[in-house]
């Protein structure tokens, strides 16, 4: 039997960068929760943005932020994976020479970034991030940063993946969060990771476990569960890699997925 459903935000359960959830989600996870079934939001998103998404029933989740840096829930922290500063510092420096484009650093409960970008507005007015313009990060940060993003416009992945990705990916994990966003975290951070230690504070096993995504990013999350869904929009590798594939996010798939799941579990 499931009893823990775990879900990528953007590209999966939102259109990318924006807060357009189907709100029938709402009283699916009030009704998993009736059921014993407990509902976690795993995504790059920052805690802030995520809570607000999921505003009606925020205290009844768990959270996977930050690509998998953080977990918790509304009353707490439970796990949190910081970047050494001095190599973050050095990190920073490369990310800058990659042409157009941003860079935006992640603490627990705020983001960063130099400047008031394109990015900047984004993520504040979209995503509903707290963000801060702060200068100069060897000058002026000093929170802990869990994660660091790197943004283009429409093409941040061959980008990133041209000369920074071969320099770093042994001792970082570079994935993709779409077509804008390449998510620098530790080699131990990951949704997948953060979804299994979730499963053993809970006591659940993988067999117990439902799990929905669409990009690279989220096929730890995908392997972290017996039953893994792919979203019908998502990327050819999370198809490949998933066990069933929902509809479409234009159908809200997740939402028809879990309907179905809880109308059979219901009626029995």
């Amino acid at each position: 039997m499931i009893k823990l459903i775990a879900s990528d935000i953007d590209g999966t359960l939102v259109p990318d960068g924006t807060a357009k959830i189907d709100t029938r989600m709402f009283d699916i996870i009030k009704r998993l929760k009736a059921q014993g079934i407990t509902y976690v939001g795993a995504s790059g998103r920052q805690f802030a943005s995520m809570a607000r998404l999921f505003q009606p029933v925020c205290d009844d989740i768990y959270y996977i932020t930050e690509g998998g840096t953080v977990l918790r829930d509304t009353r707490g922290v439970y796990d949190m994976h910081v970047i050494e500063r001095r190599t973050l510092m050095e990190m920073i420096r490369d990310a800058k020479k990659l042409p157009d484009c941003d860079i935006m650093l992640s603490g627990l409960n705020t983001a960063y970034c130099e400047d008031q970008s394109e990015m900047f507005y984004w993520m504040r007015d979209s995503y509903r991030f707290n963000i801060e313009v702060i200068g100069d990060f060897e000058k002026n940060l000093t929170d802990e940063i869990v994660k660091l993003s790197i943004y283009h416009k429409d093409n941040a992945e061959n980008i990133v993946n041209e000369w920074f990705t071969p320099k770093w990916n042994k001792t970082f994990k570079i994935a993709s969060a779409g077509i804008m966003w390449m998510d620098v975290t530790g080699l131990t951070a990951d949704k997948g990771n953060a979804l299994t230690a979730l499963q053993k504070q809970l006591g659940i096993t993988r067999e117990e476990t439902m799990a929905f995504g669409d990009n690279l990013n989220d096929l730890g999350l995908l392997a972290a569960a017996e039953e893994s869904y792919a979203i019908g929009s998502a990327r050819d590798e999370v198809k490949q890699a998933a066990k069933h594939i929902a509809p479409p996010l234009s159908e809200n798939g997740e939402s028809e997925v879990l309907l179905k799941f809880l109308e059979e579990l219901e009626n029995k």
